[in-house]
């Protein structure tokens, strides 16, 4: 699959290269052949061409902590010839790729230990993301950097949650806010000594409109621990949303969330495709899907059934928007301070679903994104 990009009605008769027009540099060269899983032969032969060029290795260092793909880096780069990469290098993303396998590995045991605290207390719980994702879509833990548990819960069992979480040892990060105005409007996050939870009774503020059906989900969820069948992980095809709603809302600057999808698509277990082809879908979140999946496929070479590629080629808005996304990937952390407000806005327009989304958008721009509390102690 070639990786060409058509903007109609901006550079009509014209493709846009993603790969060599934004990531022109050695490095990001290497960062994105390696953010993968498995290695094809043409992928092989890219790795070689690109470890004959002078390659700053703080730099890739530095990127795929900032990506979050070291485990992949360590895979690939582990398998190589000696001398093709620094030995320290070598035992840095060694060091790394262990210390974030065992911390994955807890995670996974915290998750077993949360969901029956819950499920004993019988509040049902979706879990997303982190070890469960790293297993579906990557097949081990340690392939993917998890940094902490996310939960999806029903909005009214919050304070019941809230109160057995911190019976049970976790402190509760609204308590140490300064003001009830800096909570987030759709999560909550909790600490202990072992572990962190972002518990989300939503996935998204309102003003993006992404709709969430808890029950739904959670009804064609699949079971995460046998033992436990009010605790269960999303069907893949939500899974699929889900993420590229998360990586939409964090306008998809790091790699490992085009990678989250491109594994996800690549280990066969999204068969129910005809559900992205619907604009008026439940969720309100189709050209986020189209948008992930697209990047997926031209970055990573995301294996993406022919009738997807060809409705999303259809669609100019989700070609201007993996433009601007594979700008600010280049740009990495420094991207951040440097999307203005003129491109996000831009952004934003183009990845509503319906035209009463942008109303939304355009209000909330308006009021310059106003922080918003929920009183759940009333």
């Amino acid at each position: 699959m070639t990786a060409f990009l058509f903007v109609p009605g901006e550079n009509c008769g014209a493709r846009v290269n993603l790969k060599r027009e934004h990531f022109s540099s050695c490095e990001d060269e290497l960062l994105i052949c390696c953010s993968r899983v498995n290695l094809l032969p043409k992928h092989k032969q890219e790795l070689d061409a690109i470890l004959r060029k002078p390659i700053d290795w703080q730099v890739v260092l530095d990127k795929s902590w900032w990506h979050r793909v070291r485990p992949l880096m360590n895979r690939h780069l582990s398998q190589l010839d000696a001398g093709l990469v620094p030995q320290a290098v070598l035992e840095a993303f060694a060091i790394q790729a262990n210390e974030l396998e065992q911390r994955s590995c807890r995670l996974m045991e915290q998750l077993r230990n949360v969901c029956t605290l819950l499920s004993q207390a019988e509040l049902p719980v979706i879990t997303f993301k982190g070890p469960t994702l790293a297993m579906d879509a990557f097949g081990a833990l340690g392939l993917r950097e998890c940094g902490d548990l996310d939960l999806l819960i029903r909005p009214q069992d919050f304070r019941r949650v809230r109160k057995l979480l911190i019976d049970h040892g976790f402190a509760c990060l609204w308590d140490q806010l300064e003001t009830k105005h800096k909570r987030q409007l759709f999560a909550c996050e909790f600490r202990s000594s072992a572990v962190e939870l972002d518990i989300h009774w939503d996935l998204a503020p309102p003003w993006l409109n992404f709709k969430v059906d808890f029950e739904h989900l959670w009804e064609r969820g699949e079971p995460v621990f046998e033992e436990l069948p009010l605790a269960r992980k999303l069907q893949p095809e939500d899974s699929l949303e889900i993420l590229s709603m998360h990586g939409s809302r964090h306008w998809w600057d790091r790699l490992r969330w085009i990678c989250d999808l491109a594994e996800l698509v690549n280990s066969d277990r999204i068969t129910a495709w005809h559900r992205f082809y619907n604009k008026d879908s439940e969720s309100h979140c189709v050209r986020s899907v189209w948008l992930g999946l697209w990047l997926a496929s031209e970055l990573l070479d995301a294996k993406l059934p022919v009738d997807i590629l060809k409705a999303i080629e259809k669609s100019p808005a989700v070609a201007r928007m993996a433009s601007q996304v594979s700008c600010w990937l280049k740009e990495g952390e420094a991207a951040a301070n440097n999307r203005n407000l003129s491109d996000r806005f831009l952004f934003r327009m183009r990845l509503c679903d319906r035209w009463q989304d942008r109303l939304l958008q355009i209000g909330s721009y308006l009021r310059n994104r106003p922080s918003r509390s929920l009183n759940w102690n009333s």
